[in-house]
């Protein structure tokens, strides 16, 4: 299998540079709207708690730590953890007039204890529900960049922040 089949997107991309962003990300052929476009595929994304993050980073360089940083996020169905995406879906960039959103609008019963020492691999298991993805929000046309306003759906742990005063972090990107 080649790492391109092994990405969470649904729909042929591209990366390339955007005219403000950096890297971003862009549709090779036209997405219906309420198509999903990406989603979590098994071995492609780490799931953190505070511990777990610490010791990924701990060998680490500054700079990896920051790009480590500047690569993960929090959600508020998942107290406590942040997750890694490791496919090109973590280049997905923001915009507050975005043509992606999380397909959340499905309701899911979600009894996971923060305590449990299983939790990691619950939210692990839980991200893989379709619940998860990125749906086109309308037509996407070919060629256009694909963006998400996830302010409303990322909700960083307590340890991210610390962990971005501590290595010169600013992440006002939302």
């Amino acid at each position: 299998m080649t790492a391109k089949a092994q990405q969470g997107f649904c729909f042929p991309h591209e990366v390339r540079e955007t005219q403000d962003k950096g890297l971003g990300v862009f549709a090779c052929a036209a997405i219906r709207k309420g198509s999903i476009v990406w989603r979590h595929v098994p071995g492609r994304y780490t799931v953190y708690d505070e511990p777990t993050f610490r010791a990924a980073i701990k060998d680490m360089t500054h700079a990896d730590i920051v790009h480590e940083l500047t690569h993960v996020f929090g959600l508020r169905e998942f107290p406590g953890c942040l997750i890694r995406v490791h496919d090109d879906g973590v280049l997905i960039n923001h915009s507050d007039k975005a043509n992606l959103a999380t397909n959340n609008s499905a309701p899911i019963a979600l009894s996971l204890d923060p305590a449990s020492s299983r939790y990691l691999h619950e939210v692990t298991e839980a991200l893989r529900d379709d619940r998860y993805a990125l749906v086109a929000t309308r037509d996407i046309a070919e060629g256009e960049e694909l963006t998400n306003d996830y302010a409303g759906d990322v909700v960083d742990p307590p340890f991210y922040d610390a962990l971005c005063e501590a290595y010169g972090v600013d992440e006002d990107y939302l």
